[in-house]
């Protein structure tokens, strides 16, 4: 492992930026932020780069700050100094010895920990910065400890304050890679930033203790999150030195709300004075939260849950008889805060009572914890859970994946279910269907919502049924079936908006697996704007899911990305973790760009291996296998198909086919025949079914073999369909069979424009062997689209890589050819012959994949 400062800088360029900007518009810098933010290794790069100043260094501490020029020692040590200090004369004494040090160059004051500055200190460096003997950069974490002058200089314009914010999940991901020395699954990235929030010294040392203690592990060549989380180790110990520093009654309060959190504020005033609530507010360490029940929460990104981890069991249990004796009303906690008490009541060996217990499962199950929910519910004894307990139990092992010993529990208490207690025996039936959907031996799927339909006395009840039944009809792959109640329900007035969004989200799918791009695009942005509501984290992500695989059918890939960056951070499970990366995976896989789809999968299928509730693994190694090939590495394709595990449970109809359809994509060259015959019969039973979207991709790849059946039942059934995705391929297909170039070209230009950069290299590629003038206009338009999907193809066939492998000859060649030198005169700068010039930009050309001047030009100006 490589830990140090240039992993603490991951993520800090911006910031670097603006100190180096402050201080070529003549002013310093103030970087701001929380302990273990980055701010100590900002302050030694800004140090390693101030190439032509003189640099000194000064240390703010709070041993430093109880002397006078504390933090100067250093360099008053170098002066033949007797007697009491003034400050002016401190100023000259080591304004001079810094300019004699210094010689010509100008001067840079990097001061650390300036809010742990003495008074002394702060003067003389104020001094010096505002006459302009030298520019200031300093670090500080609590503005309202520095000496008043600190914020002057930032007041007057003599430093620009600059804010360090928390790494995001993407940068506290490559923080941690830079710390292991190699690539971080999704979910293990994903967890740490929720434990760390984006602190980068945090980050780091839970990443030491994690690998330490074997829960982030290597597998595949990727460090992938084995088992949860612990929160001991040097984190922990950090945390403990801080809280040990503070008053008893910050560190009481601290410890409190790292249990409850929020916090109502009544209950933190009962426990401590106002004066301590104002100075944990005002350094930053808690936050208020307005509303019907003001509330505060650790700020900076504290570490709650190692806190609360390391709470001494004694003190643990003392402190919640105290909190428990004033928190009279439960009610009053919102549901996080309910959790947060109802587990520590657990911990501490107290009943906190069923009800208390089955609103914190709720909440877990809501907020995609399900583990979480499990703990709850089962600390309640079988004899007494009630209903509504049993379902919380159900829809955790289910979001678990554990369908069997989901279907064990329901099995178990349905003897005594209620049907009058309406909601929950409706969800428990609900749940019932969805089980057997996905384990047929053991019961009818759809008697159960027939009977569930029989007592669905509410308009809600009776929507959710109808909801089931055609998610239901989606599974078993009769997408036409369900697209008439779904849009149906979808606009139905009276219904939740729960339910709304769910339907338009599984009708937008259905839409587009049938064909009907164009009806699937309009609805995708409408159900869209459900994701800015407040559902439930598992509803987020099935209709996360669902509009990708709208997108994903309907051909749209590069709309498909931008839906993913988008809706990335704030979807539900399907895309946190291994499923975020398995979403990059398909559709770089299916846009045939082989290394970056290989990048994305391989961490997928390592965290999938230890976590794969979704039964994902066999779809990721499917891909992956398919990727290896694409790239010309037969014996990886086949050593992830042979390992490719099967599905655990009955698959949704529209994951099976696409795991079979990748995989037959997959098989070695010499089964060309084999797999074209595949790829038509799936196709046919697509078709049999209505499913357009599948059997246009399987007529599409079999006619890619040179399969002219397979291009004549796809510019068939693709006549049918509607959207630029089936546009393209049945210009396509009527291009192979009629060999037209220009039909050729057209649809290769349409695949690109989708993000389909294979078929558009392969389209654009036939255009050459069919284009009656090669030389002429039409084959260098077909190039130039050919060249452009082969550079986005493989990483190697890029512009940035094939520049960089450039002799220093070929790159002064190529900025002569990409201005405006005439072949004359770059053949007399060249002192060489226009032949002889002619010769070598043609071999350049052919090395970056363009057709003439014009071409290069335009792709350098593309490329930045």
């Amino acid at each position: 492992m490589q830990a140090g400062m240039a992993a603490g800088l991951v993520g800090r360029d911006a910031v670097l930026e603006q100190v180096e900007s402050a201080l070529a518009g003549g002013r310093g810098a103030l970087i701001v932020g929380p302990a273990g933010i980055g701010k100590t290794a900002l302050a030694r790069a800004v140090v390693e780069g101030a190439r032509g100043y003189y640099v000194e260094t000064l240390y703010g501490t709070e041993v430093s700050r109880r002397s006078p020029y504390g933090a100067l020692a250093p360099l008053l040590s170098e002066l033949p100094l007797s007697g009491t200090l003034k400050p002016m004369h401190a100023l000259q004494q080591i304004h001079t010895l810094l300019r004699r040090n210094a010689g010509t160059a100008p001067l840079l004051i990097v001061v650390d920990d300036a809010d742990d500055l003495d008074v002394f200190s702060v003067l003389v460096i104020s001094q010096l910065a505002r006459r302009g003997d030298a520019a200031v950069v300093a670090t500080a974490t609590d503005l309202l400890r520095a000496d008043p002058e600190v914020l002057s200089l930032w007041a007057d314009g003599f430093i620009q304050r600059i804010d360090v914010e928390p790494l995001t999940p993407a940068q506290s991901r490559s923080l941690m890679e830079r710390i292991l020395g190699g690539p971080v699954s999704e979910r293990a990235g994903r967890e740490m930033w929720q434990e760390t929030h984006g602190n980068p010294h945090f980050t780091m040392l839970m990443t030491k203790e994690q690998v330490n203690r074997g829960r982030l592990i290597l597998s595949d060549r990727t460090w992938v999150r084995a088992r949860s989380f612990v929160h001991s180790g040097m984190v922990a110990e950090v945390l403990a030195a801080r809280l040990a520093k503070l008053p008893a009654d910050q560190r009481k309060l601290i410890e409190v709300v790292s249990r409850i959190s929020p916090l109502p504020l009544e209950l933190g005033l009962g426990l401590t004075a106002p004066e301590t609530l104002d100075a944990l507010e005002e350094d930053g360490t808690v936050e208020f939260e307005p509303g019907p029940v003001p509330s505060v929460r650790l700020g900076n990104g504290l570490g709650a849950s190692v806190i609360a981890a390391n709470i001494p069991l004694g003190r643990s249990h003392q402190l919640w008889n105290e909190v428990s004796a004033l928190l009279e009303d439960t009610d009053v906690l919102t549901p996080p805060a309910l959790a947060g008490f109802v587990a520590w009541t657990l911990a501490c060996g107290a009943d906190p009572g069923p009800e208390r217990i089955l609103r914190a499962a709720q909440y877990a199950n809501d907020s995609g914890t399900p583990s979480d929910a499990l703990g709850f519910v089962r600390s309640v004894e079988p004899a007494v859970r009630g209903q509504e307990l049993v379902c919380e139990e159900v829809r955790a092992l289910s979001a678990l994946g554990e369908y069997q010993d989901a279907y064990a529990v329901l099995t178990q208490f349905e003897p005594g279910f209620d049907p009058n207690q309406r909601e929950s025996w409706m969800n428990l039936m609900l749940h019932k269907a969805a089980l057997l959907r996905s384990l047929p031996k053991l019961g009818d799927a759809q008697a159960v919502l027939d009977s569930a339909g029989a007592r669905g006395d509410s308009t809600e009840a009776a929507a959710a049924v109808e909801l089931a039944r055609a998610e239901l009809l989606m599974a078993e792959g009769d997408y036409a079936l369900a697209v008439g109640p779904l849009r149906e329900l979808a606009g139905r007035a009276g219904v939740s908006d729960r339910v709304r969004a769910l339907a338009s989200s599984a009708a937008a799918e259905a839409l587009a697996v049938t064909g009907h791009a164009a009806d699937a695009l309009a609805l995708i942005g409408e159900a869209q704007r459900f994701l800015q509501t407040p559902l439930p984290a598992p509803d987020q992500s099935v209709i996360v899911t669902r509009l990708f695989y709208a997108l994903f059918a309907a051909g749209e890939l590069n709309q498909a990305v931008r839906f993913v960056h988008e809706n990335i951070d704030g979807a539900g499970n399907s895309y946190r973790g291994s499923a975020g990366e398995l979403v990059g995976g398909v559709i770089r896989a299916a846009a045939g760009e082989a290394d970056a789809a290989i990048e994305a999968l391989v961490p997928a299928v390592a965290q999938l291996r230890f976590c794969d509730p979704e039964d994902l693994l066999p779809l990721a190694t499917a891909l992956l296998s398919y990727a290896y090939g694409m790239r010309g590495d037969p014996a990886q394709a086949a050593a992830y198909r042979f390992l490719a595990p099967r599905l655990r449970h009955r698959p949704y109809w529209h994951a099976e086919r696409v795991t079979t359809f990748f995989h037959t994509l997959s098989l070695p060259e010499e089964m060309a025949g084999a797999v074209c015959r595949r790829l038509i019969r799936m196709g046919e039973e697509a078709e049999s079914r209505g499913n357009v979207s599948m059997a246009m991709a399987c007529y599409e790849a079999a006619a890619s073999r040179g399969d002219l059946a397979a291009a004549a039942e796809l510019a068939r059934i693709s006549s049918t369909a509607t959207g630029r995705w089936a546009e393209a391929l049945s210009t396509y297909g009527r291009g192979l069979l009629s060999n037209d170039p220009h039909l050729l070209l057209t649809a290769a230009r349409g695949a690109a424009e989708l993000g389909h950069q294979f078929l558009s290299y392969r389209a654009a590629g036939l255009v050459r062997t069919n284009v009656p003038a090669p030389g002429g206009s039409l084959a260098r338009r077909a190039a130039a689209v050919e060249n452009a999907a082969y550079r986005k193809l493989r990483r190697e066939n890029s512009l940035e890589h094939i520049l960089g492998s450039l002799t220093d000859f070929e790159a002064r060649l190529v900025d002569m050819a990409a201005g405006t030198w005439s072949r004359t005169r770059i053949a007399e700068e060249l002192h060489l012959s226009p032949r002889t010039v002619d010769w070598h930009l043609s071999k350049l050309f052919r090395k970056l994949r363009v057709t003439g001047r014009t071409e290069l030009r335009e792709v350098l100006l593309s490329a930045g």
